[in-house]
């Protein structure tokens, strides 16, 4: 890549920083958490309120999570205390569980994919037929399914533009690990098309969502912006294999160091392949949270 394209690059990234990444990758992992493990009984706290409740009352030991999870939950609140629970969707049908939150403080409106972890949500990884959105662009039957059945996609179409009305100086952001990076990305294309604000996915672990006709529309939608983190041999980003593209700004993590990268652009063709992409431990969420802490930019 030539040292323009990179400089390009990285000005673009500075317009989402280090910080605000691994704030949205905290609440990926809790989302996994949320409604099993621990909940927030009254929508008007913000989360350092909630936090600061429990540690009061001397509940936060007994919540069910573990001591690193707890300590997310900790930092959270410590660097977005304003934080809130706006929404949060738990469709029994199609197991898709997505929590809607918003920051006054930080100005932001931020949607959170839980990824796969039931037999439900295996079911729709594993249809890799497409599905036709419109022209030639076509996307994973299963992703679009789980995202669409039971009006969900309506349901958080219509909640951020409620939330855009009410405050119309937010940014939108969209996130989430595995299965959820998926339908971060295809969730944060479709919304871009319904609103004007900019639309910012970051995606941790995501596997490849839809044809090369839907990448080239993706990438020139004016008011999306895609930053795919992803562990340098994690097997998930290798698929589906045939004839399905990734998107977006890679910035590829491994021990201490990482590569920032326009997909296509510098890769050879068995990069992002199974022939690289081999190891299942590179998924865990654990493994991008450590390299997310230990890489910055």
């Amino acid at each position: 890549m030539s040292e323009e394209k990179t400089e390009l690059i990285e000005k673009e990234i500075t317009s989402i920083s280090h910080h605000t990444m691994l704030d949205l990758l905290r609440v990926t992992y809790l989302v996994y958490d949320y409604g099993k493990n621990f909940k927030v009984k009254n929508k008007q706290d913000t989360i350092e309120t909630f936090v600061s409740e429990l540690q009061e009352n001397h509940e936060f030991e007994k919540l069910k999570l573990s001591d690193s999870r707890k300590d997310i939950l900790v930092e959270i609140a410590e660097n977005v205390p304003t934080g809130k629970l706006y929404k949060f969707i738990n469709n029994a049908v199609t197991d898709i569980q997505v929590g809607v939150a918003i920051s006054e403080g930080k100005k932001r409106a931020t949607v959170v994919f839980r990824g796969s972890e039931s037999m439900a949500d295996w079911y729709y990884d594993l249809m890799v037929f497409k599905h036709k959105l419109h022209d030639n662009v076509c996307v994973h039957s299963g992703f679009y399914k789980q995202l669409t059945m039971n009006s969900v996609y309506d349901e958080l179409v219509s909640t951020i533009k409620k939330i855009l009305e009410e405050h119309n100086d937010f940014d939108v952001y969209i996130t989430g690990h595995s299965l959820g990076g998926a339908l971060s990305t295809l969730f944060g294309y479709m919304l871009s098309k319904e609103i004007e604000n900019k639309v910012k996915v970051v995606s941790f672990a995501s596997p490849r969502v839809g044809n090369y006709a839907w990448k080239k529309s993706f990438e020139e939608q004016k008011n999306l912006t895609h930053y795919r983190i992803s562990n340098k041999r994690d097997i998930v980003t290798a698929f589906p294999i045939y004839k399905y593209y990734h998107v977006g700004i890679n910035i590829q993590l491994s021990n201490n160091k990482y590569k920032l990268c326009e997909d296509s652009s510098n890769k050879k063709w068995y990069e992002e392949t199974i022939f690289t992409c081999w190891n299942p431990y590179e998924h865990f969420c654990d493994l991008y949270y450590k390299r997310m802490n230990d890489n910055t930019w």
